[in-house]
């Protein structure tokens, strides 16, 4: 029996799909998979207020920059320098 993944089950629900990941051409991320997108007025604030959070509660982090996608403006990662003074 073929192992049971998210392939599997999302060609079960919709057999007439094609088969394999259904990847964006540009960055490689799943399509069924909702992400943050810097295109979205309501996600773009997310990513904002988690960076300030991220900021506020960690003292060594000197800051925070979130890498979107620059065709279709998914997040992809953050990109943390950390203070080295505040090292002990």
């Amino acid at each position: 029996m073929k192992p049971l993944d998210r392939d599997y089950f999302k060609q079960k629900a919709n057999p007439k799909s094609k088969k394999g990941p259904h990847l964006t051409k540009c960055c490689e991320q799943d399509i069924d998979r909702h992400i943050l997108n810097k295109n979205n007025k309501e996600d773009k604030e997310l990513i904002e207020n988690h960076c300030e959070e991220h900021l506020r509660y960690y003292k060594g982090v000197k800051s925070i920059r979130p890498v979107c996608c620059k065709v279709c403006g998914r997040l992809m990662e953050y990109i943390v320098v950390l203070n080295k003074s505040t090292w002990k």
